[in-house]
């Protein structure tokens, strides 16, 4: 299978989801992929902690630059403002420079994730 047949099927398989919000989360000083599962991970605990029933992709990014990362992530089942008071009691970033968009999968944003998995890039899904 090509990459871009396996991009649009991976785009397809999220896009069955009518998920509540796609989110760009940013940390504030700079995070290598294996730092970025970490943390990523231990959102994820969190969320199970708090007994929250939900859904999630995420990807990783590198910034332009290349010296750090930020993780794109569609949820189902998450309040945001959960989200963005994780990332700032863990002192990962600032709320400001989160950005959470509610999911419109005209827009697109279930292929954009996916295109980041046949990239070599650090992912994962629950819930789903």
């Amino acid at each position: 299978m090509n990459k871009t047949t396996l991009n649009r099927a991976y785009g397809d398989f999220f896009g069955r989801e009518q998920w509540d919000y796609f989110s760009t989360l940013t940390y504030k000083h700079p995070v290598n992929v294996k730092r970025n599962r970490i943390e990523m991970d231990k959102l994820t605990k969190y969320f199970k902690k708090q007994a929250i029933a939900f859904s999630m992709v995420w990807v990783t990014e590198w910034h332009r630059t290349g010296t750090s990362t930020h993780s794109h992530l569609l949820t189902k089942g998450v309040d945001v403002a959960v989200i963005d008071k994780y990332w700032s009691k863990s002192n990962l970033g600032y709320k400001k420079f989160n950005d959470h968009k509610v999911y419109e999968r005209e827009k697109g944003a279930n292929f954009y994730i996916a295109k980041y998995i046949d990239k070599e890039v650090d992912y994962d899904i629950f819930g789903l």
